[in-house]
């Protein structure tokens, strides 16, 4: 019996060795779990403070960027670049100088019609006044007393000027007339 019960006490100390093992290798391994948990918490603090970092710096150089773009664009737009297609750019140009065509005409055709009020208004009065001029001297070599009469001045009435459609016309160089001095007496440049 003595065997027995030395082979039974063996085997109470060896369970009790077993189940030591057990709780220091639990032990070890809750602390190690729990050092792995609060090392990996602060990593993953670490990792979102360096990601919050990285995120600002790559907004501002994204903020910067899409400031440069709106920058360049409104510069663009100011000159004018970019916004239309070049056949667009010249149709409108193409009606630009139409309309500047048109509005030249216009004024071409009331400077005339002004022109041709003033000239046919001065040029009326002259006229008859040489008419009449004429028709009495020619009745005072014949000795015949003739009443002179005077001629009515027609008043100069404008005509309206009529919008015609502007024709693009090849502009033409007209050679430059000299026009000959008017000769001066000599009496009036010596005083």
């Amino acid at each position: 019996m003595n065997t027995a019960k030395k082979t039974i006490d063996l085997v109470h100390k060896t369970w009790l060795a077993g189940v030591g093992t057990y709780d220091i290798g639990r032990e070890k391994a809750a602390n190690k779990f729990d050092q792995l948990f609060v090392d990996g918490s602060a990593f993953v603090n670490d990792l979102l403070v360096k990601g919050e970092s990285v995120e600002t710096q790559l907004q501002a150089k994204i903020e910067a960027k899409n400031m440069l773009k709106d920058k360049i664009s409104a510069l663009r737009a100011k000159l004018g670049f970019g916004n239309e297609s070049r056949d667009q750019q010249v149709d409108m140009l193409s009606q630009r100088v139409d309309t500047l065509i048109e509005v030249v005409a216009k004024l071409a055709q009331q400077k005339a019609a002004e022109k041709k009020t003033t000239t046919t208004a001065k040029k009326t009065p002259a006229k008859t006044a040489t008419k009449t001029s004429s028709k009495a001297s020619s009745t005072k070599a014949t000795a015949k007393p003739a009443a002179a009469k005077p001629a009515a001045a027609k008043p100069a009435v404008a005509k309206p000027a009529v919008a015609k459609p502007a024709v693009a016309k090849p502009a033409v160089a007209k050679p430059a007339v000299a026009k000959p001095a008017a000769a001066k007496p000599e009496a009036e440049s010596k005083d």
